[in-house]
């Protein structure tokens, strides 16, 4: 698609123009006041062939973003991960240290504070710290488990990362510690498109130590697919027990699939987490966005609340036990919690008949809430349609950029 004219805050077929990342950065600044810390999960590099880039200008990229937001939030930590296109080549994330791993680590170790998480981080990208309120915070870089990454396609446990978060889990147990999980590249399958970003083996060893260790993780907070969206863990018994949180992205970007589908546009987006500092216990989204059209014609980028998660769903709050029973509410397309999902999983409030999902559509939404792995979510489609539609990931072009996610304290 060619855009002669994308605005002075970019559109929706292109990336991020600078301009938009100075003016979220600034804009996240002033909605609250008392934000405990940030999650960046990454994508800070623009979505072009490999050909366009290079090393040098990917660690140059990572680092400018990184002093804006220094010099933005002086005092406030930040804890970054990185995005599939953050390396050179994109999508390659090798599982041993390399030059983009080492230049990345001398401008995030201020944020990281903690040099036994060196050696972690120069071998695969992934470390862990606590807060100051005694969470957990375990950056994992799941861009090694991507589908596309063929680096590590034929390895059990690249750069050992299974092992080291089956450990810093177990510990976390021992020490009564409560953990929030980040990344990238999310478990399970992106819908209604039914593609699951994962290889199968790595995506199933990803579900498998979640659930072992479901007692200990208050959430997990991933981005990779610019929607507003939600998957549930459950356990042999059914019941939900970890949610894992995909929110928006900041680029205004919009998925052209190699079929010809268009997907509608999106805004950007920003969002706050209220937790309690004791527990870690998820208690409120407060979802936010620019409208990108209103900001080109006005010159101006306003950043508006869109919903709080527990008074757009009616819910007492966002632990796996409520968002669980937000899924059995659900219970077609028509259904009024089922759309208000809809409405703004492209974080502008669209209309159904600008987002519109069918049937088919519904059953493929929630179907990928609630089955991670590729058996359980294949058999939810099949019980429905009687065939399985999984689309293999090689049919799609798509782009991805930075996220924002803020943690926010209740309690003082």
């Amino acid at each position: 698609m060619n855009i002669s004219q994308p605005g002075l805050f970019g559109n929706q077929w292109c990336d991020a123009p600078w301009r938009l990342v100075q003016e979220t950065i600034t804009g996240i600044q002033s909605l609250k006041s008392d934000v405990d810390f940030m999650l960046w999960t990454g994508d800070t590099v623009p979505h072009v062939d490999s050909g366009h880039l290079s090393t040098d200008l990917n660690k140059e990229l990572v680092r400018n973003i990184t002093e804006l937001m220094k010099s933005t939030f002086p005092t406030m930590p930040i804890y970054a991960t990185f995005g599939n296109h953050d390396y050179h080549p994109k999508h390659v994330f090798p599982p041993y240290n390399n030059e983009i791993y080492n230049a990345t680590y001398l401008i995030w170790k201020s944020w990281i504070n903690d040099t036994s998480q060196d050696a972690n981080f120069l071998k695969g990208g992934y470390y862990t710290v606590l807060t100051a309120s005694g969470i957990r915070i375990v950056a994992m870089n799941s861009n090694m488990y991507y589908v596309k990454d063929t680096a590590t396609v034929n390895l059990e446990d690249p750069a050992d990362q299974f092992a080291w978060l089956d450990s810093v889990l177990t510990n976390a147990s021992t020490n009564n510690e409560k953990v929030i999980l980040t990344g990238h590249v999310p478990p399970g399958f992106t819908t209604p498109r039914a593609v699951r970003w994962m290889t199968e083996a790595f995506n199933k060893k990803f579900i498998e130590i979640v659930l072992r260790h479901s007692s200990v993780i208050v959430a997990m907070h991933f981005g990779h697919e610019h929607h507003d969206s939600y998957r549930l863990f459950y356990n042999q018994e059914g019941t939900a027990v970890v949610s894992l949180f995909l929110a928006p992205s900041v680029t205004p970007w919009r998925f052209q699939l190699a079929d010809g589908e268009i997907e509608p546009p999106h805004n950007p987006g920003a969002r706050l987490v209220k937790y309690d500092r004791q527990t870690g216990k998820q208690l409120d989204i407060q979802q936010y966005y620019a409208d990108l059209n209103k900001a080109n014609a006005d010159k101006k980028l306003i950043w508006s609340l869109g919903y709080n998660a527990t008074d757009l769903y009616g819910i007492q709050d966002i632990t796996p036990k409520s968002m669980g029973n937000l899924l059995d509410k659900m219970t077609s397309a028509t259904n009024k919690d089922f759309k208000a999902y809809v409405n703004w999983y492209n974080t502008n409030a669209n209309t159904s008949d600008k987002f519109p999902c069918d049937d088919a559509c519904f059953k493929k939404m929630t179907c990928g809430v609630r089955h991670l792995d590729e058996d359980s979510f294949s058999k939810c489609l099949t019980a429905v349609s009687g065939s399985v539609s999984l689309l293999t990931f090689s049919v799609y072009s798509v782009f991805y950029a930075m996220l924002f996610v803020a943690i926010y304290k209740l309690f003082n």
